[in-house]
């Protein structure tokens, strides 16, 4: 458990969607630890640990402390790692992702004309609100997501308790556009939680109705609201793919860290910090 203190320091620091206990918990009802620079968080059988430091640069042997403490502390059965660096061997990996996180600078950020053509040509059409509800209409555009790609299990049932992040923080809102007609085209997730941070989380579009420009005018409202609250950065989340990639450029996002990942079983009195000790086994 953290306390209130710990969850000040937590929002004044924070720059990943991550390093947020409420909406971890309300995700994954896993409960939050604070240790030395270094969240983690502990469910039934597995500890997710999040390898970035709230203050100061990554330390691989910090990192390693920290988590081997958990796992002696709560003897999990799994741990999820996600850190700037590879700290695990690629064979003892049962899921492995490798990516990197992006984001704006606010007050850098200069919108070329051909974006700003689309946002203005999309504002003719769509009328953008904010919201702290998702409706049926929301499940809709999420239900044609899943449908329409591959989506594994673990981002399935994020998606499901998207409801309940937002009814249990009055910090994240919902951006919707919708046509002159009302009908939903496309929605995001943004959370304000963070003093420096932004992080826009989720973007949804219609599959059947597609409005060209539609979630960059999301984006740009986000940067909007982002400027009034006095944020410095935009965190974009992960690159994902070339066309989600694309998109965050185009926003003249650019990658700020490093991202590998990394679940795996511990067996035994497995310590991660004995793995340091030998560097043959470090990928």
């Amino acid at each position: 458990m953290i306390t209130s203190a710990e969850e000040d320091y937590i929002r004044r620091h924070a720059y990943l969607p991550e390093h947020l206990p409420d909406y971890v918990y309300a995700i994954s009802m896993a409960e939050p630890y604070l240790r030395k620079e270094y969240i983690f968080y502990h469910g039934k059988g597995y500890i997710t640990f999040i390898g970035y430091p709230l203050n100061g640069p990554p330390v691989e042997k910090d990192i390693c402390e920290t988590l081997d403490h958990a796992i002696e502390r709560f003897r999990p059965q799994y741990v999820a790692l996600t850190a700037p660096m590879s700290l695990m061997p690629c064979e003892s990996c049962i899921k492995i992702a490798s990516d990197k996180y992006y984001r704006i600078e606010i007050a850098n950020l200069k919108i070329d004309q051909k974006l700003r053509n689309t946002i203005r040509r999309a504002s003719r059409e769509l009328a953008i609100n904010r919201e702290r509800r998702i409706k049926d209409e929301h499940h809709r555009l999420i239900s044609e997501f899943i449908n329409s790609h591959s989506v594994d299990d673990d981002t399935r049932y994020i998606f499901e308790r998207m409801p309940d992040y937002l009814t249990s923080v009055p910090t994240a809102e919902i951006f919707s556009v919708r046509d002159r007609n009302g009908k939903l085209v496309a929605f995001d997730i943004a959370e304000f939680a963070p003093e420096d941070y932004t992080f826009y989380m989720f973007n949804f579009i219609s599959q059947d109705y597609y409005v060209p420009g539609a979630s960059d005018l999301i984006l740009y409202e986000v940067i909007k609201v982002s400027k009034e609250k006095g944020k410095s950065f935009i965190n974009l989340g992960l690159g994902i793919n070339e066309g989600v990639t694309f998109f965050k450029r185009k926003w003249k996002g650019v990658p700020f860290l490093d991202y590998e990942f990394c679940l795996y079983q511990v067996k035994g009195a497995h310590k991660l910090k004995t793995l340091l000790i030998q560097p043959n086994l470090i990928n």
